[in-house]
């Protein structure tokens, strides 16, 4: 079976002296690796094409008797030139796709999770100069297109708006209250949440990357706003920062 698609290059590694191994992530198949042999040599086939954040369609060979994927053939749509060239922006772009990666996606929501890779790039490469909370706002989307993140705009438990005021995030539970429903009582991690603080979640979770890239926080609310990150991703998804990685908490 032979197909094109379009495809963002994650990683590749050598396979024997001129093959490459190749992992991608498209909207169909989510995450997948693929092999192009002769893919370190080729000039015809993948000349500009196999470097990490490419943007590529390729041509895939699923193998009968194997089951593996291998490249034929493919044609550069696109490559993030500025954000290679800046160390900041690169360092951004990777802890943004440590996490993806580490969430695991496949066929399920690829859709979804390809067209914000894709928006993150941009607006990294586009930015005159990206917040530092530009990776902890692409964390709290991800983990909202998971279903892992609580919706930011009414008290979970009166339905007032929670706009503009003091809010808490209770952990556990994976929602957010306004401060008179806020249960002192009950088990589990609660994270008080300002107006700034709550604004971010808001823009995490209904804002664009590009708004992202420029948003420039006062310290307090950054510092709540990361705090909460942390908290529901390493108790929703089991992920915590470590040593450069996520790692399974």
């Amino acid at each position: 079976m032979e197909f094109s698609e379009q495809a963002l290059v994650l990683k590749v590694g050598r396979f024997r002296e001129i093959d490459a191994w190749v992992r991608l992530v498209s909207p169909v198949r989510g995450v997948y690796t693929a092999f192009a042999f002769g893919g370190l040599k080729s000039r015809r086939r993948f000349l500009g094409c196999l470097d990490p954040l490419n943007h590529v369609r390729f041509k895939v060979r699923r193998s009968g008797h194997g089951g593996y994927h291998c490249l034929t053939e493919a044609r550069l749509l696109d490559a993030p030139m500025r954000l290679r060239g800046d160390p900041n922006r690169l360092g951004m772009a990777v802890n943004c796709l440590k996490f993806f990666e580490a969430v695991q996606i496949g066929p399920t929501g690829a859709a979804e999770a390809y067209a914000l890779l894709r928006d993150m790039l941009a607006a990294l490469e586009a930015a005159e100069a990206p917040s530092p909370l530009f990776p902890l706002l692409f964390r709290a989307r991800m983990a909202f297109l998971q279903g892992m993140f609580p919706a930011c705009g009414r008290c979970a438990a009166c339905g007032a708006p929670l706009g503009g005021q003091e809010a808490v995030c209770h952990v556990e539970a994976g929602r957010l209250t306004c401060a008179a429903c806020r249960d002192d009582n009950a088990p589990g991690v609660r994270q008080r949440l300002g107006a700034g603080a709550l604004g971010l979640l808001e823009a995490a979770v209904g804002g664009d990357a590009c708004a992202w890239a420029a948003c420039r926080p006062e310290a307090g609310a950054a510092r709540e706003f990361s705090r909460t990150v942390d908290l529901l991703v390493r108790y929703h998804m089991g992920l915590a920062w470590e040593r450069g990685g996520f790692v399974r908490a």
